[in-house]
């Protein structure tokens, strides 16, 4: 009986046009022996399986060959050249393993064999294979031959590992990068093979094994092998899945819906049915975050055209995930990527690896629902979570509109208060008889004066004249300067404590005074020192300067901010919540 010679061999393209999923390197090499513009060394990267070494024989088939057409880049594979180099025995065309021939001798004997032209051939040609084995020595030894070589000499070399090439002689030659081979072309390729051999197959069935191939075209051959052996002459989807171990992709979709539906139960009875049917743990991490990162895709994704080319699923399939997105967010299943990915390596570093997955998978279904926050906030502005009390437009009108620099001749009326009744801002424990609407209340917002503290003083100086109060207030207002304000507080100065002492009786005589700094800077709670004395500034600076990027007036606002009655009131509605950054977006300094 004659020996069975494997499919990867058997069917291992003999011309350019029989190489699948690499047209961009099939164009540029088919160009270049047309038009005699071919370099004299090339370097060609890619994972396992893609065609490397075989385009190299090709190559090389193509520039030896003496019946091909001059309009032809393909080789007749049927002279001599073309059938020696194929068989492996061509005096001119020599393939080396570069795992086995590591050393400086090995590459000192190539250097004085490419000296002397080629016996039969138009060229000598070097296939060196995994050139990256190459000891750094050898490297070094073949430089000066890559750099001038004879005229009849080639070099083509092939790594799966670029990166270990040095960059002296990558910089020497054409550099090719193959690609992985989409699964469509690897599942068309394996379907016209079987064609040849007169097997039957379900595109299912091969979609499953190119998907299994991760792109290369040898390990799908190899797969269709083993799969051929126990088919029977037929090969449908589930003999696939029952002699590689997969589980079925429906398992994927019950398992996930499972999961967003949060029941645990369920999810791990689908993982016993899974692993009942011999799928490894290991695998079936690393299937899942595949599966989970296509269903992410497709969520992000309106048209189902793109994701041909991005997922490795059918337009079946490509549904079957869009009506699982429907039931979900963005958010959520982003979150469960990352706590499979972030498990991944737990899973494969346990020594009971079933029980690590499985609990990875509960702690999936137990996830908290995550929210997209605008749609959070679209929510509560919407008319049914407002208040019942109407809000003013002069308060709408606070916060939507910027304040003007500088302030009016004439003072600004108060504003209007939200709700009458006092409600406590921030109340110990809601009672269960109150309404939503009833947690929080907004009272009164004065807006904080704007431009420079001498300006601000100035206008309180105006201010005093134009409602007539007692000249000596203003002759003592000369005295003095503004230290800092904010919405809480309020720092007034003067240079000696006779003054001070005088502004105090006059805050507690004459209540239009206290009048117009609230009316000015609010309810705040105003504060009197002597110059000479240290105020309540950590950092002794004006207002108008800044620490740390950020003003007094800004510090004292994001302050505020956080004890504000609805701040302090969405924190403790949601649980583990806290406040990331605070904006001033409206307010100039």
């Amino acid at each position: 009986m004659s020996a069975y010679l494997v499919l990867a061999r058997k069917y291992r393209p003999t011309t350019f046009s029989e190489v699948v999923g690499q047209d961009h390197v099939i164009t540029t090499l088919k160009n270049s022996v047309l038009s005699g513009r071919v370099a004299h060394a090339f370097l060609f990267c890619g994972v396992r399986g893609v065609g490397k070494t075989t385009v190299a024989r090709i190559l090389a088939k193509s520039l030896n060959c003496t019946g091909r057409p001059s309009e032809d880049a393909d080789p007749c594979c049927v002279c001599s050249s073309c059938r020696e180099i194929s068989g492996g025995y061509s005096i001119d065309v020599q393939e080396i393993d570069g795992a086995s021939h590591t050393s400086v001798d090995n590459i000192r004997e190539i250097n004085e064999n490419i000296k002397y032209p080629p016996v039969t051939s138009n060229y000598k040609i070097i296939i060196i294979d995994e050139v990256h084995m190459i000891s750094m020595n050898a490297f070094n030894a073949l430089l000066k031959t890559l750099e001038e070589p004879p005229a009849h000499a080639k070099f083509i070399f092939a790594t799966t590992e670029s990166h270990k090439v040095p960059a002296t002689i990558n910089s020497r030659c054409q550099r090719f990068n193959f690609r992985t081979i989409p699964v469509r072309d690897i599942s068309v390729g394996m379907a016209g093979i079987l064609t040849k051999e007169g097997i039957e197959a379900s595109t299912d069935a091969l979609d499953v094994i190119a998907r299994e191939a991760q792109g290369s075209f040898r390990d799908a051959l190899s797969l269709l092998d083993q799969v051929v052996a126990f088919g029977a002459g037929r090969i449908d989807l589930d003999t696939v899945q029952g002699i590689l171990g997969i589980g079925a992709r429906d398992r994927f979709f019950s398992l996930l819906e499972a999961i967003i539906n949060h029941d645990p139960s369920v999810a791990l009875d689908v993982l016993r049915q899974v692993f009942n049917e011999g799928y490894d743990p290991e695998q079936f991490i690393l299937d899942l975050i595949r599966f989970l990162r296509n269903l992410i895709l497709v969520a992000h994704s309106r048209d189902n055209a793109p994701l041909i080319n991005m997922i490795d699923a059918s337009e079946s399939e490509i549904q079957l995930l869009r009506n699982i997105t429907q039931q979900t967010s963005y958010e959520e299943l982003n979150n469960l990527f990352s706590i499979l990915l972030k498990s991944e390596g737990e899973i494969k570093r346990s020594g009971i690896p079933l029980i690590a997955l499985e609990m990875t998978i509960v702690k999936m279904c137990m996830a908290p629902c995550l929210v997209d926050l605008s749609s959070l906030l679209k929510k509560m502005d919407s008319p049914a979570a407002r208040p019942k009390t109407a809000i003013p437009d002069g308060f709408r009108q606070t916060f939507s509109t910027p304040p003007q620099t500088g302030f009016p001749e004439t003072p600004k009326p108060k504003p209007l208060a939200v709700t009458e009744e006092p409600i406590p801002p921030v109340p110990a424990k809601p009672s269960a008889t109150k309404s939503d609407d009833q947690r929080f209340t907004i009272t009164d917002i004065t807006p904080v004066p704007t431009g420079s503290p001498d300006e601000v003083w100035e206008n309180f100086r105006n201010t005093i004249k134009l409602r007539g109060l007692d000249g000596l207030i203003l002759s003592m207002l000369d005295h003095g300067s503004l230290i800092s304000y904010g919405p809480n507080e309020l720092e007034i100065g003067f240079t000696k404590s006779f003054y001070k002492e005088q502004f105090e009786s006059y805050l507690k005589t004459k209540p239009e005074l206290a009048a117009i700094i609230e009316d000015i800077f609010g309810p705040v709670q105003t504060r009197v020192l002597v110059l000479s004395k240290k105020t309540s500034l950590v950092a002794e600076k004006p207002f108008s300067e800044t620490l740390d990027g950020q003003s007094d007036l800004h510090r004292a606002m994001r302050k505020e901010a956080m004890e504000n009655a609805l701040v302090r009131t969405t924190l403790k509605e949601f649980e583990n919540s806290s406040i990331e950054e605070i904006r001033i977006i409206t307010h100039n300094t």
